[in-house]
């Protein structure tokens, strides 16, 4: 019996000596496989890190309200977004109106997106800031054509600026501009307003793309063109009788 007993179990310890070094490699392949997998994540968001272009921005608003502002500009491109060429008239934490406007050329078949604001934040125009926006829509048309609008709120350091963040609706998937426009007197700012000042916008360079570049210069070559209204509500919120 006693030598039966020291067979059997000598007999068994290469198997739980195989059984474990199974799970010790598996273990292996598993985390292995996890690291893999955050790293090509990590590749993938560095991608779409937008990096700095050596080249000023190739349009202009020739609105007067912002002749006198401080201008600063930057073009900027990666792999989701495209190339985004950029300039800010004045700054958000100033107390006095400001207006950034974001002239975006997207990779062929990606297009714009559908998230409002989205595009702004990656740009970095939006780093440190807190910006809500309100159910208040309209509708902006301009010789480039159309816009949409919507009332929002911007927290710079601790004082609230009333803001329109904008995007447009052009007919064609090559370009698009996005960005805000506030008010610095603490009142809304005006949709029509914002819709003259975007329809004095000025290619003066070349674009990258040219279907971009050819759109644009289509438009600009129209007589001027600005109105806004608020957008109607489309929505039976009403109770109907039986």
């Amino acid at each position: 019996m006693r030598g039966q007993y020291e067979t059997v179990t000598a007999g068994q310890i290469p198997v739980l000596s195989v059984a474990g070094a199974v799970i010790r490699y598996s273990f292996y392949a598993v985390g292995a496989i996890v690291l893999g997998a955050i790293g090509l994540s990590l590749m993938s968001v560095w991608k779409f890190v937008p990096k700095a272009v050596d080249a000023p921005p190739a349009f202009r608003i020739a609105a007067g309200e912002f002749a006198s502002k401080s201008v600063s500009g930057h073009v900027v491109r990666s792999s989701r977004l495209g190339r985004a060429e950029v300039l800010q008239y004045g700054q958000l934490h100033n107390r006095t109106n400001d207006l950034a406007v974001a002239l975006v050329m997207p990779p062929k078949g990606i297009g714009m997106g559908t998230m409002f604001l989205q595009d702004l934040t990656d740009i970095n125009l939006l780093r440190g800031k807190r910006m809500v926006v309100s159910q208040m829509n309209y509708d902006i048309d301009t010789r480039f054509g159309e816009y949409r609008a919507t009332e929002a709120r911007v927290d710079t350091d601790g004082r609230w600026k009333q803001c329109l963040a904008y995007r447009s609706r052009f007919d064609t998937a090559a370009v698009y501009v996005t960005g805000w426009y506030c008010d610095g007197s603490g009142s809304k700012p005006s949709a029509n307003a914002l819709a003259c000042v975007l329809d004095k916008l000025v290619v003066e360079g070349e674009l990258a793309s040219k279907e971009a570049d050819a759109f644009m210069r289509g438009r600009m070559a129209k007589s001027g063109h600005c109105q806004a209204e608020p957008v109607s509500q489309t929505t039976d919120t009403g109770h109907r009788g039986v």
